[in-house]
């Protein structure tokens, strides 16, 4: 009678993990250079990813709220990626009839933040940053990337990566970008 008991409780915890796979599906672009290491479904919905890619986008170093709040001790150091570069990036779906999710990237949370400010605006800029005296710094260019992560959280997407490299352009203008908000 245990065994029973068990092997029901077994297909019902099996069937509901392959429902699970069913709804929320990992979507990876074709021709990315991103190798999956790791795929959780546990309580964090994440995958993991070795190799290296190049993002178009703005890199952002900022004060949460302004240089002037101090209830932050470090800035956010954040790569908002443009629309192209979102397509080409590894991203989680949710497929569950009348439902219909796209958790697009819409922020790549830099890990490497001082470093990585420092190569995409350079020591002076950044400097400026840290000794509070500017709310917020950001360039515009291309960014190579690694040790990506991407996953979904409080119904909304997160990724989060370390910057390697940056070419910038020559900057005739720059466009205005927000930091999309999120939970």
């Amino acid at each position: 009678m245990k065994t029973a008991a068990v092997l029901f409780a077994l297909m019902l915890f099996g069937s509901a993990t392959a429902t699970d796979d069913k709804r929320m599906r990992l979507i990876q672009p074709k021709g990315t250079e991103l190798v999956l290491l790791q795929l959780a479904r546990t309580n964090d919905l994440f995958a993991k990813y070795a190799g290296q890619v190049w993002v178009s986008g703005t890199v952002i170093g900022r004060w949460p709220g302004s240089a002037t709040n101090l209830n932050y001790k470090e800035p956010d150091y954040l790569l908002i990626p443009d629309q192209e570069s979102v397509a080409q990036l590894p991203h989680f779906v949710l497929n569950e009839p009348p439902y219909f999710i796209r958790y697009s990237v819409r922020t790549i949370t830099l890990l490497n933040g001082p470093e990585a400010l420092r190569k995409a605006v350079g020591e002076t800029e950044a400097r400026r940053l840290r000794e509070r005296r500017v709310n917020h710094v950001r360039v515009t260019g291309r960014f190579l990337i690694e040790q990506y992560i991407v996953g979904v959280e409080c119904d909304g997407p997160w990724a989060r990566a370390i910057l390697v490299k940056a070419e910038l352009p020559e900057q005739v203008a720059t466009k205005l970008l927000s930091v999309p908000e999120g939970c």
